[in-house]
């Protein structure tokens, strides 16, 4: 009864803690871990890790939200608080040594693929020893796991939570820097060591309680997307068929934290969900569960690029010492390499026609390049730099046998982006780096080498499922085909006729593009030069592009499709000659409509704008970026300063124009609208009437109704904060110092040029009256950043 009483004191004091603030949350929590009892935290675990991860209230401890440039004390005390050597790995190291203390995970949270081999009774072996029945149904009702797989499950799960993406108002291709980023990092570097460390902290052996289950065997069980990494005979101690040179009970503590985290990253992150999976599954196990967006985050496919990099890194610094850590390298890539390649192939497929799809690819790229993550290798090479070198192949003979068992990565994904890239729009300058950077790594020598040595030996023999093919690479290729495609798959040779036609097509979008990018440069350029005074750049800014896209950028584009375009020919071997010579010239439509948003100080200033109301260009993010021309309904002269004014002077002058019309109010208003010549030159000296528009105002009863009211004629001397005119004056009277005729000699010619200007203007009137609001200086219309 004590032993109860004492548990429950515990776990109010947990709950008590998960209400404190972030960072003495963790210090309390990391506090009570350290001094309570294994049995005590038994209790506290599953309570800790739904409140961290959400899986309570679908919201957690804002992993995802938790950035170090807007968090920083809160950022650090996560990452200490959950780094592989923190207070909640120590916990889960405490709770291990009892082996049948574990923790239900639920089957809801599964990877959809788990879940439909689950309900059709096709167990795969990493879940073999850890599948939970319901006793009336049969039917698989958890997974039961340890508490570092309990965690390690959670963590995964945290990514691809659907109720974390529907709740997720930030923009997910901004805001990744985050808490959970770092940690998924820091994981993959700490139980996938690439220097041949142990995993630390190095744990005794403890013995794993697999049931003997019996499979159904079906056409799936044949091959399993989640195999185990290793070996039983590696895995289990004791097995009288084990050869490693390394004690048994030593085998499972060196390498099964590591296994875990590879397939449970692999499962959780690499799985692409699609309808008619989602239509299949039984609503039994999440009726009202949201379905994960097919888009995923651009958090998401970073961590995915992450993942292949570690996985290249950790399989490469092998040493073939034998033991079960060098094991796992060994066959690390061949176990997890097809379920890369369907993920970046469907996520590829599914992609929209925007800049983001540059996440995806340099995803795919990092992962066909294996050779760019070799350790241990020095470049010395004068005038190269190691990046440059890293990405070379240098030893043919060690490659060839991934891209034999990769070729479809190669070959179908680079079939498959080929028409894409015709629908792309080019001019962009992101759109162009892409396919500059494709086209670069197959360029590098000996890829393309490589892939045509495999391609060579695929003959119809070699791809006939009737007879054995006797090539090996052959062999290779003709079972990823059945395994990955299927048997209805009809494999394109990447040099083949049919590759370079598509390869020529594009090679004429490439050129147009080029054409059009050139063109579009010289019309900024030509539009940059044109402009009346040299000194607009420095107070309206260098790039005024609207687009967010300066002119140097754009100078690029030509570059990279140059450079793409001749490296396409080189890997193909294209003779020029046998391009068809067809006339592409530049697309004048999409030019036209990139200058007409461009530059948009002068637009504003286009005397065909309606300067009776002001308004300004404001950046709206649609297809591509673009500006959109805002109306300004309010009092003219309670407008923002802009970036072209001084606000010390709009300030003081409205200032001054307030006190003048509110004491003047009635005498300007006669002068205004008074007839004869007086009342047209007091009509080109003063604001004529304007309407403006009061918008609705939240008020203590709701929102209040929205109303015009009318503004009188007003005296307005905002145009002199203006710094164009200031800078006139002071250039001015520094000339007229200079001539030794003096400031105030130059001010008083500046004011009787300007007289006489109202004064003949003011004689036009009658002839311009239905005119006069085109012509007349508006005090409103002014550029801004």
């Amino acid at each position: 009864m004590r032993q109860q009483s004492k548990f429950s004191a515990t776990i109010i004091e947990v709950q008590r803690y998960l209400n404190m603030p972030l960072v003495q949350r963790c210090k309390e929590i990391a506090t009570l871990i350290d001094e309570s009892s294994t049995t005590e935290l038994q209790h506290v675990f599953p309570i800790l890790i739904d409140s961290l991860f959400g899986t309570t209230d679908n919201i957690g401890w804002g992993l995802h939200s938790i950035t170090f440039k807007e968090n920083p004390h809160e950022y650090e005390t996560l990452c200490n608080f959950l780094n592989p050597q923190g207070p909640v790995f120590c916990l889960c190291y405490k709770l291990l040594p009892d082996c049948y203390l574990k923790y239900n995970f639920p089957v809801s949270y599964l990877p959809v693929k788990i879940r439909l081999m689950l309900e059709e009774s096709v167990i795969p072996p990493f879940y073999l020893d850890k599948i939970r029945d319901d006793q009336g149904t049969r039917a698989v009702s958890a997974i039961r796991t340890y508490p570092f797989e309990y965690y390690i499950f959670h963590f995964a799960y945290h990514l691809t939570n659907p109720w974390l993406q529907v709740q997720q108002l930030e923009n997910v291709w901004v805001n990744w820097e985050t808490v959970y980023v770092q940690l998924a990092h820091c994981y993959l570097y700490h139980f996938l060591p690439r220097d041949n460390s142990p995993v630390l902290p190095i744990i005794g052996p403890y013995i794993r309680k697999t049931p003997q289950r019996k499979l159904v065997q079906t056409p799936e069980s044949k091959r399993l997307q989640t195999p185990r990494l290793l070996r039983t005979s590696i895995l289990s101690p004791g097995s009288p068929n084990s050869t490693s040179t390394v004690p048994q009970q030593q085998c499972l503590p060196q390498v099964w934290r590591s296994e875990t985290v590879v397939h449970v990253f692999l499962d959780f992150w690499l799985e692409y969900t699609e309808d008619q999976l989602n239509s299949r599954l039984s609503t039994s196990y999440f009726p009202s569960v949201p379905r994960r967006h097919s888009i995923h985050s651009g958090e998401h496919i970073r961590l995915v690029r992450a993942f292949i990099k570690t996985l290249h890194e950790f399989a490469n610094s092998a040493t073939g010492d034998k033991s079960a850590m060098d094991e796992l390298k060994r066959i690390i890539l061949p176990s997890v390499q097809g379920k890369i390649y369907t993920f970046l192939r469907k996520a590829i497929h599914h992609w929209p026609l925007d800049s983001s799809f540059r996440l995806i690819l340099e995803a795919w790229l990092s992962f066909i390049q294996p050779w760019r993550y070799f350790p241990g290798i020095s470049y010395t090479k004068e005038g190269k730099s190691e990046e440059e070198e890293r990405g070379k192949i240098h030893d043919v003979y060690r490659w060839i046998p991934f891209v034999a068992n990769n070729l479809l990565a190669y070959t179908a994904i680079f079939q498959q982006l080929l028409p894409r890239f015709m629908r792309t729009d080019l001019v962009a300058p992101k759109n162009a780096l892409m396919l500059f950077r494709v086209t670069k790594v197959f360029s590098q020598p000996n890829l393309a080498k490589m892939i045509c040595e495999v391609e060579t030996h695929m003959d119809d023999v070699g791809l006939s499922r009737s007879r054995v093919s006797t090539n090996q690479w052959a062999s290779i290729v003709r079972q990823q085909i059945l395994e990955f495609e299927g048997p209805t798959y009809q494999y394109i040779p990447m040099f083949s006729m049919a590759t370079i036609s598509e390869v020529v097509c594009l090679l004429s979008t490439i050129k147009q593009a080029h054409l059009t990018a050139t063109s579009l440069i010289d019309a900024l350029e030509k539009k940059r030069k044109n402009r009346r005074f040299l000194i607009w750049e420095f107070f309206y800014g260098k790039d005024c592009s609207s687009d967010e896209i300066s002119i140097e950028e754009r100078r690029r584009v030509p570059i990279y499709l140059a450079n793409g375009q001749q490296q396409l020919i080189e890997i193909f071997e294209i003779n020029v000659e046998d391009i068809p010579q067809v006339a592409i010239e530049a697309d004048q439509e999409y030019r036209e409509s990139i200058l007409s948003t461009s530059f948009r100080h002068e637009s504003q200033l286009d005397t065909s704008l309606d300067t009776s109301k002001p308004g300004v260009y404001v950046p709206i993010q649609k297809d591509r970026q673009t500006c959109q021309y805002i109306e300004y309904m309010g009092d003219p002269e309670l407008q923002p300063v802009r970036s072209n004014e001084n606000a010390f002077l709009v300030r003081h002058l409205y200032r001054f124009c307030t006190y003048i019309n509110f004491k003047y109010r009635q005498e300007i208003s006669n002068l205004y609208h008074r007839r004869g010549f007086l009342g047209s030159v007091c009509r080109q000296v003063l604001q004529p009437p304007t309407k403006i528009v009061k918008l609705p105002k939240r008020t203590a009863s709701g929102f209040s109704s929205g109303y015009e009211e009318r503004i009188p004629p007003r005296l307005s001397l905002r145009p002199l904060a203006n710094y164009s005119l200031l800078l006139t004056i002071i250039l001015g009277i520094f000339i007229a110092w200079l001539t030794n005729y003096g400031g105030l000699a130059f001010l008083g010619l500046a004011f009787c040029i300007w007289f006489v200007y109202i004064i003949i203007r003011a004689t036009l009137e009658p002839w311009t009256r239905s005119t006069t609001g085109m012509f007349r200086p508006s005090a409103t219309a002014f550029s801004m950043n």
